[in-house]
């Protein structure tokens, strides 16, 4: 049987294709966040850690300069929700291999200047200087870095008071009604 082209000249076979794409890129999604979220349960807060694809002296580095961008304060930091073994995931599991040697080559210099073991000031200042470090770099620690802590279970649910079954909609409501809450059951 021969395929017939439609109106816009697209081959039927070819547009089953794409539609088999399309459907399947959309299952991937949620699968991927599936895999991240069960794989964040399995880490556990704070317990003994090793990483799975970031050197001891990387992850180390990354464990510090992450710490240095949310420090821990009255809200916990960026180690204590576990954002050091996030990124750890995220490099091993789904960054390409232009991000990796991107992120591999900011943590080399910072590795060569002796980064973990400078005063908290150099290190800050390592962090702020996109001469010292790559800007590309830098912008994608902050990144992971922010998206592993807001992402986290504990941040979730203290800070951002995620309920996971969020009460009836309610369009206009003041903000002062509510208060600080992302979702509300009133």
């Amino acid at each position: 049987m021969k395929d017939q082209e439609s109106g816009y000249g697209m081959v039927r076979r070819e547009a089953i294709k794409r539609a088999a794409l399309l459907l399947g890129s959309a299952l991937a999604s949620s699968t991927i966040a599936g895999s991240l979220h069960a794989q964040r349960a399995e880490l556990g807060k704070g317990a003994s850690w090793s990483p799975t694809h970031l050197s001891e002296a990387q992850a180390r580095i990354v464990s510090v300069a992450s710490e240095l961008i949310l420090p821990r304060s009255d809200t916990p930091g960026a180690i204590d929700v576990g954002v050091p073994q996030f990124i750890d995931l995220i490099f091993g599991k789904f960054m390409l291999d232009d991000e990796k040697q991107r992120f591999e080559g900011g943590l080399a210099k910072l590795q060569q200047a002796r980064f973990v073991s400078l005063e908290e000031s150099e290190q800050l200042s390592f962090l702020k200087s996109p001469s010292k470090t790559s800007a590309s770099f830098l912008r994608q620690l902050r990144e992971l870095t922010i998206t592993g802590y807001f992402t986290s279970e504990e941040v979730a649910k203290t800070m951002l008071r995620y309920d996971p079954v969020p009460g009836k909609y309610r369009g206009c409501v003041s903000v002062d009604e509510v208060g600080n809450v992302l979702m509300s059951e009133n």
